[in-house]
């Protein structure tokens, strides 16, 4: 029934059509190609491009010259402006005092894959989200899911922006098993689990990208039994193609390179159901959109171990469904939780597996 509910809002890009006030893109970049061609598909016709005042040093930008909100807004009064880069925590607190004067509006394609998460793709996947909503353990993740939803429908910002602290689910720290980390970046996230948790019995953190891996060896050294491997995870041991991006946009699947890959079954022993490998007691998988690849390269794991698991539920449009279904698959005891940090657009979401 909330689904429905759900699908009864507006979605922006019909709002927009019917918006008097000029449409202005709102930043530029690789976003904000993206974001122009979807608005463009959908029959939006965009004004122009601005930026923030002091970021415009007379560039243009798709066919036409940035200009300053504050030029514009002096032409035009209330603007429209469509939001084509990511603000984290409190640096997102401004759009609300921009939003009293301005409507903003935020879309949330995803940053891998084709598609969106937009009213279209949700009502034709509604039975999948209903059951994902179903599965969800608390109300906290029921009202994250739903305003994550609205979000996606309307682009209203106001629908996610909060200022609840991250609180992840304690019992994913409780264990004194193998933690493997995928995705650790610089070792920020292997620091931040080793502050709740010491009694893991050793910790594999997998790193792609080389600048990042090297300061994950920097950071980490201290740690005790921690191993950083230079590798990239997936279903199959093997090579996979890389894009070393910049920093946590290096990602794999495309790019010129090549780097050496792993799965989390071959790297563990357990590459079937009756093997005696390693035993791990959680697993944080953030892949940049290769998230689902790395599950299952770690089905057997996960059947033997029954790991907790944390999932990134943002890079692609069918995470928010798939996801969850997939891990619900391979263990139906599992109870999950959802867990945002503040984060314009919705980025940074995480689906939490506990055994």
């Amino acid at each position: 029934m909330i689904i429905n509910q759900v699908l009864e809002l507006e979605s922006y890009t019909d709002s927009l059509k019917q918006e008097k006030r000029p449409i202005f893109l709102y930043g530029m970049g690789d976003g904000a190609e993206k974001i122009f061609a979807y608005l463009s598909s959908h029959g939006v016709e965009i004004k122009g491009v601005v930026a923030s005042d002091g970021f415009v040093r007379g560039q243009s930008f798709l066919g036409f010259k940035v200009r300053a909100i504050s030029e514009v807004s002096a032409q035009y009064g209330s603007l429209c402006l469509v939001l084509c880069f990511g603000l984290e925590g409190e640096k997102s607190h401004f759009l609300r005092e921009l939003s009293k004067k301005h409507r903003i509006v935020s879309p949330n394609l995803p940053v891998f894959g084709e598609g969106a998460c937009d009213k279209e793709f949700i009502s034709a996947n509604a039975d999948k989200f209903r059951r994902v909503y179903e599965i969800l353990a608390d109300e906290e993740s029921k009202e994250i899911y739903i305003s994550l939803l609205k979000y996606n429908i309307t682009g209203d910002i106001s629908h996610i922006q909060s200022n609840n602290l991250w609180d992840a689910p304690q019992e994913f720290y409780k264990h004194n098993k193998r933690h493997i980390d995928v995705g650790a970046y610089d070792g920020d996230t292997v620091l931040e689990y080793t502050l709740h948790s010491n009694e893991y019995s050793d910790i594999i953190a997998f790193e792609p990208d080389k600048t990042s891996f090297g300061k994950l060896i920097k950071n980490t050294a201290h740690l005790r039994d921690i191993t950083p491997v230079n590798a990239a995870v997936s279903e199959k041991r093997g090579t996979v193609a890389f894009d070393s991006g910049n920093g946590r946009a290096s990602h794999c699947g495309e790019g010129e390179g090549t780097i050496n890959c792993e799965s989390i079954d071959s790297f563990c022993g357990i590459t079937h159901i009756h093997a005696k490998g390693t035993d791990v007691g959680s697993i944080k998988i953030d892949a940049e959109g290769m998230d689902k690849a790395v599950i299952y390269g770690g089905v057997n794991t996960i059947y033997v171990c029954k790991p907790h698991i944390s999932v990134a539920l943002y890079h692609r449009a069918e995470d928010y469904i798939e996801l969850p279904l997939l891990l619900r698959k391979h263990n139906s005891n599992y109870k999950f939780y959802l867990r945002k940090k503040e984060y314009v657009p919705a980025w940074d979401v995480f689906l939490y597996a506990i055994n």
